[in-house]
């Protein structure tokens, strides 16, 4: 899909032995030095980490890091992270370019940066003390939303936050977002966010920071509507880091996928909060290679209201690959848009395994719910409004 594409590299060939990082780095990591050997180093790109005590350390925490996520975001069978990983590692070898424009070692220190601040989201739940400095050393205006997150999503889905229990959640989680609630509440900076946020949707509005405890569904509009405003998003590159929701946390809240889908029918829609269960899901193979096939034949749609059928169309993926989509009874779209009824069958028999393996569906109610993600798919695919 159009929005997040990344998720879908080609797998490469391992490379530095990052991409297969034991386990076992967590226990007797190195304190110095690379998560490799050096003495076998034997190219410009390996021996520039070799060379370089910062690049070294960043190599240590991107291997550990790794060896963490390779947990779903499920809490049972594998994460998608392999392929992020190998991507990743394949990143690597092309900052060693004859004549390139960027600098071999500040290739590197990007490559790195990036991997770890993504691996860092996606464990923001599971490590916070370990990797929350990550974040705020990498994007201080996203750190706090990923730490108060995290303080969500470790109660109960529409929790009570009135509760004596909850108070120092609450006033923490107050205090994190207290220059977020300022920019949709008090600046001048978001009135097009702020404007919907008061006027609401689906019978859910916030006016103030007291109302993004009133439900799970409250506590998603603020943070659908304040992606574009945060420093960093709308068009502002002062962060160039991937702003993901943790797919930890939309598995224990579902409501807060509504953090990341289409809001303001704009180009406003291309820095809403993303999410990141491509990478920590279980893998989806078929389903990620019919997602190429479908974007590759999507017509160019014209204005700014594409924005946010690519968006609408990434949701529908995100349904899926968490078991979300919408039960529906309609037929099936009569467009298929080139795909062959048998490459059709096996991504449906792929979410139906998946659906039973994780989360423990019977065969019948499995295979009802790969009919709705796949309807939901079609639905908004090839759609420019």
């Amino acid at each position: 899909m159009r929005t997040k594409d990344w998720a879908m590299t080609i797998l490469v060939v391992a490379f530095l032995g990052l991409a297969f990082a034991p386990v076992a780095v967590l226990a007797g990591a190195p304190t110095e030095g690379p998560s490799f050997s050096c003495a076998s180093a034997g190219n410009a790109v390996e021996r520039a980490i070799c060379a370089s005590p910062s690049l070294s350390a960043e190599d240590r925490t991107m291997a550990a890091l790794y060896a963490m996520a390779k947990l779903s975001a499920f809490g049972k069978g594998p994460s998608n992270e392999r392929a992020a990983q190998r991507a990743t590692v394949d990143e690597l070898r092309k900052c060693d370019r004859p004549g390139g424009a960027v600098p071999l070692t500040d290739c590197l220190e990007g490559v790195y940066a990036h991997r770890n601040n993504d691996l860092a989201i996606a464990l923001a739940l599971r490590a916070p003390d370990r990797v929350l400095p990550i974040i705020r050393r990498d994007d201080p205006p996203f750190a706090p939303i990923i730490e108060a997150i995290g303080l969500w999503a470790s109660e109960p889905r529409d929790a009570d936050w009135s509760m004596p229990e909850r108070a120092a959640k609450r006033a923490r989680i107050l205090s994190v977002l207290a220059p977020a609630t300022d920019i949709m509440f008090a600046r001048k900076d978001a009135p097009w966010g702020r404007d919907i946020l008061g006027n609401g949707q689906d019978g859910v509005s916030v006016k103030a920071p007291d109302d993004l405890f009133r439900s799970d569904r409250h506590f998603a509009f603020f943070l659908n509507a304040l992606g574009p405003y945060l420093p960093g998003g709308l068009g502002d590159r002062s962060s160039p880091f991937d702003r993901n929701i943790p797919c930890v946390a939309i598995v224990r809240h579902p409501a807060l996928l509504g953090a990341t889908t289409s809001l303001f029918g704009s180009t406003l829609d291309n820095f809403v909060f993303f999410n990141d269960c491509g990478a920590t899901a279980p893998p989806l193979p078929r389903l990620v290679a019919l997602s190429t096939q479908l974007d590759k034949d999507w017509p160019d749609c014209q204005g700014t209201i594409r924005f946010a059928a690519y968006r609408a169309a990434g949701t529908a993926y995100d349904e899926a690959r968490l078991g979300l989509a919408p039960h529906t009874r309609d037929a099936w779209p009569r467009e298929r848009y080139g795909v062959g009824a048998a490459a059709l069958a096996a991504v449906r028999t792929e979410l139906a395994d998946y659906y039973a393996t994780y989360l423990g569906k019977t065969a019948a109610a499995a295979a009802v719910m790969a009919d709705d993600a796949l309807k939901g798919i079609f639905a908004t695919t090839h759609q420019c409004e």
